[in-house]
């Protein structure tokens, strides 16, 4: 029914607070020699803190993307503490993840935020990671599929549909990250599918260009399992990616 314009698979990792610069060298010390044979149509990406993104880039083997945790929607000016997209960009970074749970609990980002930063992104040819999400309370209130619609409709809203081959999306269960917990494959199944339908409506059938990616205490040993669920074309992994080990073999998995 719904046609995937590549067959490339994402697996992204998300090194939260985690990884300073010693560890960071380790990790690409082993990374680098196992991640060079993995086929061209697997986008491995690594997303470490701030202070952590120049020294990654600078031991990642070019097979390995470097990407940032957030950025700010704005371009220039007086924004004290905020990292522009140009910044990151002349560092060698174009994808960014945006709309992370953590990020819109802690740093109380809005979807408004959000939608001008995927806007920002999109229109500067960068690749966005947009994270949506439903808590516990929403899951078991069966909500899911009218929380998400909600953070679509509003996370892309005004965007130039031309670009929507640089937009990945990552459907994340807030209470199955970090918790173990993961979304049982009929679950992921039928929302990837509402999340298909959701996104022709909004978008039209430009939107078969959009990557949808699962995270949620993605690991090694569920990994495979995820991936070869219909729709998706990648997974968003949190910490099974600070082990190279843990992480290639999520990988190959593929």
């Amino acid at each position: 029914m719904f046609h995937i314009m590549s067959n490339k698979k994402y697996i992204l990792g998300n090194w939260k607070m985690n990884k300073v610069e010693v560890d960071i060298e380790s990790f690409f010390s082993t990374f680098n020699g196992l991640v060079e044979n993995i086929p061209e149509n697997i986008v491995v990406g690594i997303a470490p803190t701030f202070v952590g993104l120049l020294h990654a880039t600078k031991n990642a083997s070019p097979r390995a993307m470097i990407m940032a945790q957030n950025c700010s929607a704005k371009t220039n000016g007086a924004y004290t503490s905020q990292v522009s997209y140009q910044a990151l960009l002349d560092i060698g970074i174009n994808m960014i993840l945006l709309g992370h749970s953590e990020v819109r609990q802690y740093l109380h980002e809005t979807d408004e935020i959000i939608n001008e930063k995927v806007n920002t992104l999109l229109n500067n040819d960068m690749k966005p990671v947009l994270c949506i999400g439903e808590t516990l309370e929403q899951f078991e209130q069966e909500k899911t599929n009218e929380i998400l619609k909600n953070q679509l409709e509003k996370d892309l809203l005004n965007i130039d549909k031309s670009k929507l081959s640089n937009l990945i999306i990552a459907y994340e269960p807030i209470w199955a990250i970090g918790t173990g917990k993961t979304a049982t494959n009929e679950i992921i199944e039928k929302t990837f599918m509402f999340l298909k339908q959701t996104l022709i409506q909004l978008l039209g059938d430009e939107s078969k260009n959009i990557a949808l990616l699962y995270g949620g205490s993605a690991n090694e040993k569920n990994a495979k399992d995820i991936l070869s669920i219909k729709n998706v074309d990648g997974v968003l992994v949190g910490g099974a990616s600070l082990d190279p080990n843990k992480f290639i073999q999520i990988i190959k998995s593929c």
